[in-house]
């Protein structure tokens, strides 16, 4: 459901807000979350929370959107507590620039909610914990969709998600949506009256519950910062869990498996950051989990070292980056939107475990490959250091097979020229590259692309 331009709606401002009590805590609050100064904002919303909430009166016009308002206007808990405070069952909408996200209430109850951000989505959060593989969930998503059922309550019916599975990821994955939620400070909120299907009431919080909830988990990432303040700090795996790595390893999920295996004592945090793919956030909780864990304790406080191997490892793959855009550039030059065709059956006919290294992005010719995301994929999905290279082997198969359909398609004169802009970066490599196992790797899979198409 998305506010159409047009409708009928009341808009709030600060001033159809009392200055009561209760609402000074909400912006309080607010204010000091925006700032992150967690536990001021922490103890503005427990201090709302003893209060009666005071109520925001708004003109009900059936049929259409009831209000709306902006959250650079009024803070998020506000306009929730507005549908709370009047009971309201229906839909609110919040979309910026980049994302859209809607909260669902039931008798002003949040009690679901569902966003565009991929990141967020529950299968992404089902592959992270290795219920399902990156494959299957494409697979079982078109099922769904086309049988018009939701993917979670799919799964339980093929046996793959218990019924707890399912409601445990519906409830984190409300919490992950709700919670993000909090930290936007520009946005447009839309509010209207609907009907809300019993399979959409997953859990019942208050706008007080969510935003404290809020506070606390970016609490546990400012306490981290103050314990490690800087990005410059490295770690060490104690001796004593070094002896049972691999005990230690199956307690792990993928993403922090991969973070773990990077620590050897001379990475940094920045360091760890850049070569898993993940934001500053994501790394930084994986780092704290594994400490309250203790299985990595401070070695450091302060520490820089060329890290060879992913700078080896970034360097060629912005190399294979090259390679697919001049292969994807001709090929869209020759034709046009069909461009697209030949793409999606060359990423369909890839084998599983490298379709795992692109899953989750766009080939588009228009929208270059991302290196930080292919990184993300290598770091979920391949997570032993044995198995970092794969993406040599991915792009050598995904590029091979585009130019077999090129080949096809548009002839071998058209293939050869691309083969021949190919070659110019193998021998660029060959000539100012310092020697290393990589480089030679990567050689191997390049003369294998050029002689398949000989001159």
């Amino acid at each position: 459901m998305e506010p159409v331009e047009g409708q009928n709606f009341q808009a709030l401002r600060p001033s159809d807000f009392p200055a009561t009590n209760f609402f000074m805590h909400l912006s309080n609050g607010t204010k000091y979350f925006r700032n992150k100064e967690f536990e001021k904002a922490i103890s503005e919303w427990e201090e709302a929370g003893k209060l009666r909430p005071d109520s925001i009166r708004f003109k009900r016009m059936p049929g259409s959107v009831l209000f709306r308002s902006s959250l650079d206007d009024i803070p998020l808990v506000g306009l929730l507590y507005v549908v709370s405070s009047n009971a309201q069952t229906g839909v609110g909408i919040v979309r910026s620039e980049y994302a859209f996200k809607e909260v669902f209430f039931k008798e002003g109850w949040v009690v679901f909610a569902r966003t565009t951000k991929s990141e967020e989505r529950i299968g992404n959060f089902m592959t992270k914990r290795g219920l399902i593989s990156p494959s299957n969930l494409d697979r079982m998503a078109v099922i769904a969709k086309r049988d018009g059922v939701k993917l979670g309550r799919f799964l339980v019916t093929k046996g793959l998600l218990s019924e707890k599975e399912l409601h445990e990821l519906l409830d984190f994955q409300i919490k992950e949506i709700l919670c993000d939620l909090f930290s936007w400070k520009e946005g447009e909120f839309y509010f209207a009256e609907k009907e809300v299907a019993e399979e959409d009431v997953v859990v019942s919080y208050s706008p007080l519950d969510l935003a404290l909830l809020a506070a606390r988990r970016a609490l546990d990432f400012s306490t981290f910062r103050k314990m490690i303040p800087h990005s410059k700090v490295i770690f060490r795996i104690p001796p004593y869990i070094e002896r049972d790595m691999a005990g230690v390893m199956e307690k792990l999920d993928a993403n922090e498996k991969f973070i773990f295996s990077l620590i050897d004592g001379r990475r940094n945090i920045d360091q760890l950051i850049k070569f898993s793919g993940n934001d500053e956030i994501s790394a930084i909780n994986i780092l704290y989990r594994l400490v309250l864990m203790g299985l990595i304790k401070k070695s450091r406080d302060i520490g820089t070292y060329e890290d060879t191997e992913f700078k080896e490892i970034y360097r060629f793959l912005r190399t294979f980056l090259e390679v697919f855009r001049l292969v994807v550039d001709d090929l869209s030059k020759e034709l046009g939107e069909k461009a697209k065709e030949v793409l999606d059956k060359a990423r369909e006919g890839l084998a599983e475990e490298y379709r795992n290294i692109f899953h989750g992005i766009p080939i588009d010719r228009d929208v270059p490959l991302d290196a930080n995301k292919i990184l993300k994929n290598i770091a979920l999905y391949y997570p032993s250091p044995s198995e970092r290279l794969i993406f040599i082997d991915g792009f050598y198969e995904f590029v091979f097979n585009i130019l077999q359909e090129m080949n096809r398609i548009l002839g071998m004169a058209m293939t050869k020229r691309v083969i021949s802009d190919i070659d110019k970066v193998r021998l660029d490599i060959f000539r100012y590259y310092s020697d290393s196992p990589l480089k030679r790797k990567v050689l191997g899979v390049l003369e294998k692309i050029v002689a398949q198409f000989p001159s």
